[in-house]
């Protein structure tokens, strides 16, 4: 494998069956009310325009689209996370203690509720299944691969290599 080995992951975006989208309905409806719904409701209160509360949310969902991740990269150094702001960007292998399948509630709880405001699942994804944590440190993350076996045959695979020096 040359050291420029690298493979990409775009995030799972659909849901994978009625339930699932119910679910990534109903808390996504909660989401966009709290993130967007009353940062606009105070503006609106505030100053009575129609036009600034509509300009508030857009900007709060640009920000929020600036720090969504649109894939994922694996290389022989590491994992990046291809988003324009927002850490972690890139952890390394040497950092990362663990890659493992996280459970619906885990997800939900962890990464979609808590915390709210820039949370541990920052995809554009309506599915609760399916997602991996990535745990570096004290901390974590999720991400939600569209081919879930491929992707964590790929954390194996590059996780277990080091890089040649030449």
């Amino acid at each position: 494998m040359s050291q420029d080995a690298q493979c990409s992951f775009d995030p799972r975006v659909a849901p994978r069956d009625a339930g699932d989208a119910a679910i990534s309905l109903a808390i996504g409806t909660c989401q966009i009310l709290i993130l967007f719904g009353l940062p606009g409701a105070l503006v609106h209160s505030l100053v009575g325009s129609t036009t600034l509360t509509v300009a508030t949310m857009l900007l709060l969902y640009l920000a929020f689209a600036l720090y969504s991740v649109t894939k994922v990269e694996l290389s022989l150094e590491g994992i990046r996370f291809v988003r324009v702001l927002g850490h972690p960007r890139f952890l390394p292998w040497s950092d990362i203690s663990d890659v493992v399948e996280a459970s619906r509630s885990e997800l939900i709880l962890h990464g979609w509720l808590w915390p709210l405001v820039l949370p541990r699942e920052m995809s554009p994804s309506c599915t609760s299944l399916g997602h991996f944590r990535i745990q570096f440190g004290k901390r974590f993350v999720y991400f939600p691969s569209k081919d879930p076996q491929l992707f964590l045959a790929a954390v194996d695979q590059f996780s277990k290599r080091t890089v040649d020096v030449v």
